[in-house]
């Protein structure tokens, strides 16, 4: 029994110990890749190459919004012959503005999920040499309660990334 206790005291001592030089640090992930220029830049560049399309596909709601308001009116002024070309005409409309609003919005997303996984591949490649560099033996990056400005080297990271970016 008296082995056990010992045995338990001398851990908690080396646990205690170690602990005293173990340098932890935590990163705001979310922070880290809002806050990049290069982020900031490559969400830009999406927005104003996807625009077109989008204006694109505003008109055409604006068109189907104006066919159905032409049909309601046809419909008050008893015109049946003119009635149903229009009705086929807004369901073609109204099945090509879904498909490509579709497609577009998948492109979209295609594009950031492949733009966001550029960013954490240098966030993390970052975050490695860091931790390297400094000593770092643990840094966390998600679901902690506490984070004391001491152990946060988000900023750090960020500096890190945007300095190397303008060497690139």
């Amino acid at each position: 029994m008296m082995r056990v206790i010992t045995f338990i005291f001398l851990c908690c001592i080396y646990f205690t110990a170690s602990a005293e030089n173990t340098k932890i640090g935590f990163i705001n992930s979310n922070q880290v890749v809002t806050s990049l220029t290069q982020y900031q830049q490559s969400i830009d560049r999406l927005s104003r190459e996807f625009e077109p399309k989008k204006q694109e596909l505003l008109a055409l709601f604006k068109h189907i919004e104006l066919l159905r308001n032409n049909i309601s009116s046809n419909i008050k002024a008893n015109k049946k012959n003119s009635i149903e070309l229009e009705q086929t005409k807004l369901s073609n409309l109204e099945e090509s503005f879904k498909e490509e609003t579709e497609f577009w919005q998948k492109s979209m997303n295609n594009r950031k999920i492949n733009l966001l996984n550029e960013i954490e591949i240098l966030v993390n490649k970052t975050i490695n040499d860091f931790a390297l560099e400094e000593g770092y033996d643990l840094i966390l990056y998600k679901d902690v309660a506490f984070v004391s400005d001491e152990v946060d080297i988000t900023q750090k990271i960020i500096d890190k990334i945007e300095k190397q970016s303008q060497w690139h």
